[in-house]
């Protein structure tokens, strides 16, 4: 459960809600940036282009071996602009994207004691951003802010789907399970808990479940209206 825009509250959904693959800008050419001075012995000058080897990020679930989310990041790059080309594969419970092909255009800004600084430039918006996202249900990298994906951070804003899923959470954990999703079902009767108490439990359970469907219909229907105005042309 938790697809993107899922338990909306004051009109953003949240990264770690609807489980949002993130590439930072950062990180990606942490790597690169090694790799393209032992090639150009320095710099990259101005007019050229250099090829970076490609770089396969993978995400995984705690105790799961295999990757949910994989996401390899070719670079090409000049002094000052650039490209990278992801290929990518996330299982999303919701919304798997499948293979999929994106080119993300970058630029490089300069630093002030030397060296560049690169970012990503985003599809929907045209604007630069640090980091890029993909929450369940979308099939394309943006940014989170206006006129992309308009997402917050859990620290910055509680919602709905999330105080459903804390609520199912206490309920496994008071009969000795560990909880992971929504799908999972709820653990068997301790041998030291009444049946009564496990049956008014496992009610509770039932009724949360049930309002966890509503809460993600309702999210649903919000992120199918949004994806319309967030792969928008960018516009400078």
């Amino acid at each position: 459960m938790g697809g993107f825009n899922s338990g909306r509250r004051g009109g953003l959904a949240t990264v770690e809600g609807c489980a949002s693959v993130v590439l930072d800008v950062c990180a990606v050419m942490r790597p690169v940036t090694a790799e393209i001075r032992r090639q150009q012995a320095g710099p990259i000058a101005e007019g050229q282009i250099a090829e970076a080897s490609a770089i396969r990020w993978n995400w995984t679930r705690q105790g799961e071996a295999a990757p949910w989310a994989t996401v390899d990041v070719h670079l090409s790059l000049g002094s000052d602009h650039g490209s990278a080309r992801l290929g990518f594969d996330v299982a999303h419970y919701h919304r798997p994207t499948g293979l999929q092909q994106q080119t993300v255009m970058m630029e490089a800004t300069p630093c002030r004691f030397g060296g560049v600084r690169w970012w990503w430039v985003c599809l929907a918006t045209g604007r630069r951003c640090t980091k890029i996202y993909l929450p369940d249900g979308g099939i394309r990298f943006l940014s989170r802010g206006a006129g992309a994906y308009r997402l917050a951070y859990a620290s910055q804003r509680g919602d709905d789907m999330q105080r459903s899923h804390g609520r199912l959470a206490r309920l496994h954990r008071r009969l000795g399970g560990h909880y992971r999703h929504a799908e999972a079902p709820l653990p068997r009767r301790p041998k030291w808990m009444r049946h009564a108490t496990y049956e008014r439990l496992w009610a509770e359970w039932e009724a949360q479940i049930e309002r966890h469907e509503v809460i993600f219909e309702a999210g649903a229907a919000r992120f199918r209206a949004g994806l319309e105005g967030g792969t928008e042309s960018p516009q400078r």
